[in-house]
């Protein structure tokens, strides 16, 4: 619908600020360039389900329901309960992939 889609764009624009992201076009003469890796993963501030219990397996059961940014904030909650969980890092990463954030799903992947 409009709406979701809206919102799906204000959601993308207010992450795309928060992390300040410059596009290699746009950097100033003499400034640095940080990689993927060395900038780490971007969680959201605001998730409501960071100490939810068994937030891995809910995020699997919303993936399977196809919504994404639910999906990604179980699947981040999980992560920050337990950050070496690889398989919950991988299943992050092809997220951010089909939610089309690309960014996100390299750094996720990479981990």
């Amino acid at each position: 619908s409009d709406t979701e889609f809206w919102d799906k764009m204000q959601a993308e624009w207010e992450e795309m600020a928060r992390r300040n992201w410059i596009s290699e076009n746009q950097e100033a003469p003499g400034q640095v360039t940080i990689s993927t890796i060395e900038k780490g993963y971007y969680f959201h501030t605001d998730n409501p389900f960071k100490d939810w219990p068994g937030a891995f397996e809910e995020g699997l059961k919303k993936m399977k329901e196809g919504d994404l940014p639910v999906t990604i904030l179980y699947l981040e909650a999980a992560i920050l309960q337990e950050p070496n969980d690889a398989e919950a890092w991988q299943f992050l990463g092809t997220t951010q992939a089909e939610n089309e954030n690309e960014q996100a799903a390299i750094v996720a992947l990479q981990r």
